[in-house]
């Protein structure tokens, strides 16, 4: 298998969390990849074999919206895809499709972009290396950022360092610097991003707990709970699996059963 991340260019830094890809073959149908809760939405184009989600094939150019408990992508065979991990404002930035009723969905691509933009670029994506593939898709995404007139880019400064590092933030503190009253800072944050300001920072917090476990699986959970802010452990078992869908202890032990570090995308 081969999976690479790479970083978006420094003009769309502030949209992209990064661009991928993956290369591999899936032996059985329950054989896949689990996706977990970040906050961000996912642009895929991929080949060959499908992608099954509830048993339902997925499009070859689809979407993922930004997600509330973890889900699990199936597919038996080859398939090679491009991705771009959109941070959660990312996606309002480029089209203006009210994004809270994406959460937890796999829609066409074609519902959200052009139709023949989509087809066009499937086309042209299919027998690209990862380099030539992430100069398409910039000048993709920056040609839909030239025709953009929001107003809203000095607004995600404030949404970035909420969910950039959201450990020790006070919401209220980031209210106060952006100017914009409490109900006013909530509304913009939903409508960029599908998720409340106070549901944004618990997301971005237990991906960084989860990451945290992931890359280093023997961690103590209570270490683990008080590096990121937490002193009661019931506390942060609920909101973990608030977040995630399972608790500290379930994922750990999921993870010492189940997953090697090569077969997440994360």
């Amino acid at each position: 298998m081969r999976y690479k991340e790479l970083k978006p260019p420094a003009e769309l830094e502030p949209f992209v969390k990064c661009f991928w890809y993956l290369n591999r073959e899936y032996k059985e149908l329950e054989d896949g990849e689990v996706l977990w809760p970040d906050g961000c939405y996912e642009i895929i184009f991929h080949y060959g074999a499908k992608y099954e989600v509830n048993g339902k094939p997925l499009d070859n150019s689809f979407l993922i919206g930004s997600l509330t408990h973890y889900h699990q992508l199936k597919a038996q065979g080859k398939i090679r895809l491009f991705g771009i991990r959109l941070k959660p404002w990312g996606l309002k930035l480029l089209s203006d499709t009210d994004v809270k009723v994406l959460r937890d969905k796999f829609i066409p691509l074609s519902n959200i972009f052009c139709k023949s933009n989509v087809e066009n670029l499937q086309t042209i994506l299919k027998d690209k290396e990862l380099e030539e593939g992430v100069t398409i898709l910039t000048e993709f995404l920056l040609g839909i950022l030239k025709q953009t007139t929001t107003d809203d880019r000095s607004f995600i400064t404030f949404l970035a360092e909420l969910y950039e590092n959201p450990v020790g933030q006070e919401l209220q503190a980031i209210h106060e610097k952006s100017k914009y009253s409490q109900r006013q800072f909530q509304r913009k944050t939903i409508e960029l991003t599908g998720l409340s300001p106070k549901k944004l920072s618990k997301v971005a917090r237990f991906n960084q707990v989860r990451l945290k476990i992931f890359r280093n699986r023997e961690i103590d959970l209570y270490d683990c709970m008080h590096e990121y802010g937490y002193y009661d452990y019931a506390h942060f078992s609920k909101d973990f699996k608030e977040c995630i869908g399972l608790t500290p202890k379930e994922y750990k032990k999921w993870l010492l059963e189940k997953i090697n570090p090569f077969k997440k995308m994360i």
